[in-house]
C-alpha cells in the first residue's frame, strides 16, 4: 500500500462528505474531494488517484455512469461505492463490474477506514503479482531480449528495488552505473509497473540539448517568447502529466538548468518561458547518468542540494561482467529475437561460441552483447552461430581493447586457443584473490557453481 495513498471522495451530501474527508486523513490519507460527477472528472484528469470512494446517486450522474467514466482514465483503479439505499443486487452486478467493496449509509468510520485499507492491500498485492508473474512478458515489450532478464544475485536484488520503488509512486528516483546495462529500461519498466498504460513517459536525453534550448525543453515556452519561438510549445515535465518524466543522462545539464531542476523538484511547480502562470509538475522523475554526481559535487560541477533531491532512492545497475550467470540467457534472448527478425528463426550458439561469450569483456555491457548477437546474426550462413563468426564479431567490437602489438611476459600469444585464455583467467583471478574461490568467482563474473566446474574442467581446484 502506498506510504500516502490520494482518495477520491464524491457525495453530494456536505456532512457525509465531510465525514469520509476527516475520517481518512485523520488516519494519514490524502483526500480529493467532489460534488458531483463533472468535480470528480476533473480532479481525475488532474490529481494522481489511487482509489475512488463513490457514493451511487449523485446530482449529474449516477455513480455507475462516473465508475465508467473514471475507469475510462484508469482502467484498474480501485473503487469502492456508498449508498444510502442499500439493494443487493445493484452491490452484485458492481461488484461484476469491477468495484472492490460497496458500504452503505449511514458511514461508521472504523468500518470505512477498514475497508479502504484493505482494498489499497489488495491492490498492491495485486500488482507485486503482476510484476512477478509477468515478468519475461514485460520486458519483451521494452527492448529485444529484455535486458532485466536474469538469474544472478545481484539481479534478484535489483527486482527486490524495483519493487520497492513502486510502492513509493511520488519518490525521485535516480539510476547509476555504467554505460549500457539497461538504465532506460528499468525506468521505462518503473514507469509501467506504477502507472501502467494509463499515463504518459516522456524522456529527455539531457547530453544532447543545445544549451541555449535546455529550459524550453525541460519547461516548454510561449509563442514570441523567444526568436524561433512561432508557436506555444509544452516542455518535458508538462507532456509528462501525471506519468513519468525521465531525465537521462542528467550529469550533463549545465549549471544554470541545475539550479530551476532543483526548484521543481522541490517547488513542484515550474513556468513556461515567457509565461507567468505557474504549472503543477504532476509527473514522477526519474533520473539516470553514468557518471559519478558524488564525484561531480566535489568538483563544483553539480549541485550539491539537486544531488540529494534527485537520490532519494536511487537503484545501480550493474554492468554484465557482475551479472555474468545470466550472459548465456540473454544472448539466447537476443539471439531468438534477431534470427526471427532477419527471417532466420530456429538458429542456435554452438558451445564454443558460448563460452567465448563467457570470458568477453563486455565494456559496453548488454548493449555491447546485443549488437554482438545482432551482427552475428545477419552475418551467419548457417543456422548455427559457431565460433568463427562470432570471434568475427567480437574483433569488430568497438568496446573491445585493441590488442597490444608488443606481448608481454605472460601474456597469451596469438595462438593461444580458446580454452587456455579462460584457463590463464580463472588462474589469474585465484591467485589476485588469495585462492578464495568466491571472490575469484565474482571477479570473473561467473556464479560460484559455475566457477567451480570451470575450475575442475581445467584441473585448477
Amino acid at each position: 500500500m502506498p506510504a500516502s495513498a490520494r482518495l477520491l471522495i464524491v457525495d453530494d451530501e456536505p456532512m457525509v462528505l465531510d465525514l469520509m474527508t476527516s475520517t481518512l486523513e485523520s488516519v494519514g490519507f490524502e483526500t480529493y474531494r467532489a460534488k458531483t460527477g463533472e468535480e470528480a472528472i476533473t480532479l481525475m484528469e488532474n490529481e494522481p488517484v489511487d482509489l475512488a470512494i463513490l457514493d451511487y446517486s449523485l446530482p449529474d450522474m449516477s455513480g455507475r455512469q462516473l465508475f465508467d467514466m473514471l475507469r475510462s482514465f484508469r482502467d484498474e483503479l480501485p473503487t469502492v461505492f456508498v449508498t444510502g439505499f442499500p439493494n443487493i443486487e445493484e452491490a452484485v452486478e458492481l461488484m461484476k463490474l469491477g468495484a472492490c467493496d460497496y458500504l452503505t449509509k449511514p458511514i461508521r468510520p472504523p468500518l470505512l477506514v477498514s475497508r479502504v485499507r484493505q482494498v489499497l492491500e489488495l491492490s498492491h498485492l495485486s500488482k507485486e503479482i503482476e510484476f512477478t508473474r509477468n515478468r519475461s512478458q514485460r520486458e519483451s515489450n521494452w527492448l529485444p531480449g529484455g535486458y532485466l532478464a536474469g538469474e544472478s544475485t545481484v539481479m534478484r536484488e535489483i527486482e527486490e528495488k524495483l519493487q520497492n520503488v513502486i510502492r513509493h509512486r511520488d519518490a525521485t528516483v535516480l539510476l547509476t552505473g555504467p554505460t549500457g546495462p539497461g538504465k532506460s529500461v528499468a525506468a521505462r519498466s518503473i514507469h509501467e509497473l506504477t502507472h501502467g498504460a494509463g499515463q504518459p513517459y516522456v524522456d529527455i536525453d539531457c547530453s544532447t540539448i543545445p544549451r541555449d534550448l535546455c529550459e524550453s525543453e525541460l519547461f516548454g515556452h510561449e509563442k514570441g517568447s523567444f526568436t524561433g519561438a512561432h508557436k506555444s510549445k509544452p516542455g518535458l515535465f508538462e507532456a509528462a502529466g501525471g506519468g513519468t518524466a525521465f531525465l537521462d543522462e542528467v550529469g550533463e545539464l549545465p549549471p544554470e538548468q541545475q539550479v530551476k531542476l532543483l526548484r521543481v523538484l522541490e517547488e513542484r511547480t515550474f513556468k513556461r518561458v515567457g509565461g507567468h502562470l505557474p504549472m503543477r509538475m504532476r509527473a514522477r522523475v526519474i533520473a539516470a547518468t553514468n557518471r559519478s554526481l558524488p564525484e561531480m559535487v566535489q568538483s563544483g560541477r553539480f549541485r550539491s542540494d539537486l544531488y540529494y533531491r534527485l537520490n532519494v532512492m536511487e537503484i545501480r545497475m550493474p554492468g554484465l561482467r557482475e551479472r555474468g550467470a545470466d550472459i548465456a540467457m540473454l544472448a539466447r534472448q537476443f539471439l531468438d529475437y534477431f534470427s526471427n527478425r532477419y527471417d532466420k528463426s530456429g538458429m542456435t550458439f554452438s558451445d564454443g561460441s558460448l563460452e567465448l561469450l563467457a570470458t568477453h569483456s563486455f565494456s559496453g555491457n548488454v548493449r555491447e552483447l546485443r549488437n554482438l548477437v545482432e551482427r552475428a546474426v545477419s552475418n551467419a550462413h548457417s543456422l548455427t552461430v559457431d565460433l568463427e563468426i562470432l570471434e568475427l564479431q567480437t574483433d569488430r567490437s568497438p568496446e573491445t581493447p585493441a590488442p597490444n602489438p608488443t606481448p608481454t611476459a605472460g601474456a597469451p600469444s596469438e595462438t593461444t586457443n580458446l580454452a587456455e585464455l579462460e584457463k590463464q583467467s580463472l588462474a589469474a583471478a585465484m591467485e589476485s584473490t588469495g585462492g578464495n574461490k568466491t571472490q575469484a568467482a565474482k571477479l570473473v563474473g561467473l556464479s560460484r557453481t559455475a566457477f567451480l566446474r570451470r575450475l575442475e574442467k581445467y584441473g585448477l581446484s
